[in-house]
């Protein structure tokens, strides 16, 4: 709430409470939401304490961990063909402290593991549910995009934990080449280590996650982001319901 003093004649002072505007209120909620989509939010780096290289979303299914990210964050553990533990960690957004769960996929994992090549996604068994974070509310795969619908992106852009964004699916991505059929864009910012972060609808609901950047090269050869950027929506059939 904010006082304002009011003088009245010379000898007196009143108080008066005036209520908060709405522009901050709704500044307030908009950060309330960030903070709590966030919580879904995982770093995946390639052993424990390493860099970051991409990002997931924390999901549960029949009662156990799991992270959705996209193929390419960890296809080298699949590629490999041996049991790997890559951690997926919750990074607290203020304290930076973080816990990190092992990823498990090799022998005796695979009715638990999910991959479709095809559209970029994986959904991978945890060890455990790291401390302090969060499991989606409510994912809806099959979801009706609409052109301007408004999208938040999270994830770990250049290895930087808990990033949020904000943006609209600006269109459809099929025509861009290469394997998107099915793919949308979003003007929303993303950059590398961002592949696999959570796209959510601002009712709260993960719809989707992110797989690529648009971009061109200067004629130095430098590549530069062109401001869309392609997710795909999360795969029907993978038992992504609500908890």
């Amino acid at each position: 709430l904010l006082l304002v003093f009011t003088a009245c004649g010379c000898s007196r002072t009143t108080f008066r409470i005036v209520e908060p505007t709405q522009q901050l209120r709704e500044e307030d909620a908009s950060a309330d939401f960030a903070e709590e989509i966030m919580l879904s939010l995982l770093a995946v780096r390639r052993n424990m304490n390493t860099g970051i290289i991409g990002s997931g979303v924390l999901v549960e299914i029949n009662g156990m961990p799991h992270m959705m990210t996209a193929f390419h964050v960890i296809d080298h553990m699949i590629r490999e063909d041996r049991p790997y533990k890559q951690a997926a960690c919750h990074i607290d957004v203020y304290t930076g402290e973080e816990d990190c769960a092992d990823i498990y996929i090799g022998p005796g994992w695979e009715e638990r593991v999910r991959v479709d090549r095809s559209v970029d996604a994986a959904l991978v068994p945890l060890s455990h549910f790291p401390e302090g974070a969060q499991p989606v509310d409510l994912a809806t795969p099959g979801h009706r995009f609409r052109i301007g619908e408004e999208l938040w992106i999270v994830g770990c852009p250049t290895g930087s934990p808990n990033i949020v964004t904000r943006g609209i699916l600006s269109g459809r991505a099929d025509r861009v080449g290469g394997s998107f059929a099915g793919a949308l864009f979003t003007d929303s910012d993303v950059w590398f280590g961002t592949s696999g972060g959570g796209v959510f609808l601002s009712s709260g609901e993960y719809v989707g996650y992110i797989r690529a950047m648009v971009g061109s090269r200067t004629p130095s050869g430098r590549e530069i982001a062109e401001g869309l950027n392609i997710f795909s929506p999360l795969p029907e059939g993978w038992r992504l319901l609500s908890r």
